[in-house]
């Protein structure tokens, strides 16, 4: 009787990041390396999962706008971005690997979304917005895919080049100071431009993000009220404002722009449901640089009265439209949204607070916002195994009101949960803040959050001298 002939297992040709880029893999021998990462002095390797031959069945996916799209859109896009960039003239190859890390893996994104359901249009927004405005976005695309790939990959930290990261991030910041913006379109291309940047260098600073974002809001808002369509340049125009106003509590300045909604029943790409929010935080920044510049008595008293309306207004606040996410979203991403929602509302009445009171003021009213926005935090990531994005200044604020030494320790070990997780330095930069709060409101030195606050290095400045 014949022995049965043993199954072969598939013999795969090409490398790992031959496969990634649709490149040809060419080996001198079976167990070397190819000739492309020898030449980048790369890791050559095959370990991705053998997938089964023959074409890949077909699936139905609701987006969040509840439209239909196919699973082999993201495939065709890849596809589409990969021969363009083929065709490309003096691209290196290791840029171009750097730009299919950004535009061809959705998933790398989950970082900068509210929901999984966004990740493919965040991807293929940006590869198309590439297309259209090559080069002005090259050098942003390739410090933000740098700090991308450092983040999901911290083993290859020797792979990418920090200072070639820096270079591009300093070229990019050029390109956006010297672009003209003169029409609708170029102020798209200016808020792409901008958040790419600002997400580049918030990961690799740490700091002066709202310098960018001061610069694109500017410059672009004669076009974003009256010429730009919603579809076109609201998520990156709402992410902009976003950083800036949450920066501009934190030191006491006025915002660029009071955010206008056009559409209050959108769930935002970064922001979910709390987008209707800003405003708030707006006027409560205008409240809070108007406090440290005057001594007028009845300015005074006109503020508290403002602030007294604001605080009514955020708490009566509820989102609009949560009846009907149940058709747009899975069961975690709802718990995280409504989550997110409730921290950024607790968070404007805690700020609004103690811009009226002192520590050691109606402290009992702080302690009850700050543990509902800790157990809150703590809940929705309990349930939904999920980290909840975007809640940076709701766990900041909350955490400053912790007196208990224990609660202290466990919202000091947690900030990596809960600090942006695509900035490491921020992540440092909050513990040394919380620290050094705490530290000052025991020993009396301050009366005010505010007040205490470490001024960083302005980024412009930065990047020119790297």
């Amino acid at each position: 009787m014949a022995a049965p002939v043993a199954s072969k297992q598939p013999i795969r040709t090409a490398c790992d990041r031959c496969h990634e880029l649709k490149e040809r893999c060419v080996r001198a021998s079976a167990n070397g390396a190819c000739t492309r990462c020898s030449r980048l002095s790369l890791v050559c390797s095959t370990i991705r999962p053998v997938r089964p031959a023959g074409r890949r069945p077909r699936h139905r996916l609701q987006s969040a706008s509840g439209t239909s799209s196919s699973s082999t859109t993201v495939e065709n896009s890849a596809l589409d971005i990969g021969a363009w960039l083929n065709d490309v003239p003096d691209l290196p190859p290791e840029e171009k690997e750097l730009l299919m890390y950004l535009l061809d893996r959705p998933e790398n994104l989950e970082f900068y979304v509210v929901s999984p359901v966004f990740r493919d249009a965040e991807q293929q927004s940006l590869a198309a917005s590439l297309r259209s405005a090559w080069p002005v976005l090259k050098d942003a695309y390739l410090a933000y895919a740098s700090t991308l790939k450092l983040l999901h990959r911290p083993d290859i930290a020797m792979e990418v080049d920090k200072s070639a990261t820096l270079r591009h991030a300093s070229s990019a910041m050029k390109m956006l100071r010297s672009l003209p913006v003169a029409n609708s379109k170029d102020a798209v291309i200016c808020l792409i431009l901008g958040r790419a940047l600002a997400l580049s260098v918030y990961a690799a600073v740490g700091s002066g993000v709202a310098d960018i974002c001061h610069h694109c809001l500017r410059i672009t808002s004669p076009f974003v009220d009256s010429s730009i369509p919603c579809a076109d340049a609201e998520p990156w125009w709402s992410f902009l404002v976003m950083l800036e106003t949450m920066d501009c509590v934190v030191h006491r300045r006025v915002p660029t722009v009071r955010i206008q909604l056009r559409d209050l029943k959108r769930v935002d790409r970064y922001l979910g449901l709390c987008l209707p929010l800003l405003p708030y935080y707006y006027d409560l920044c205008v409240m809070s640089h108007s406090l440290v510049n005057t001594t007028d008595a009845s300015y005074l008293v006109r503020i508290e009265e403002r602030l007294n309306g604001i605080h009514t207004a955020v708490e009566a606040w509820q989102p609009s439209h949560r009846d009907h996410l149940v058709d747009q979203f899975q069961s975690a991403d709802i718990v995280n949204l409504l989550a997110q929602a409730k921290v950024y509302r607790l968070a404007a009445l805690l700020v609004s607070h103690r811009l009226r009171f002192t520590f050691g003021q109606q402290d009992i009213q702080a302690d009850i916002w700050s543990k509902e926005i800790m157990m809150e935090l703590k809940l929705a990531q309990r349930v939904t195994k999920r980290p909840m994005q975007c809640v940076t200044l709701p766990f900041l604020v909350a955490a400053i009101e912790i007196r208990d030494p224990m609660k202290r320790v466990e919202a000091f070990q947690t900030v990596e949960d809960y600090v942006d997780r695509f900035a490491p330095l921020v992540q440092k930069a909050a513990k040394t803040f919380l620290s050094r709060v705490w530290r000052e409101r025991d020993s009396l030195l301050t009366s005010c959050w505010f007040d205490s606050v470490y001024k960083p290095c302005v980024v412009l400045h930065y990047t020119d001298a790297a």
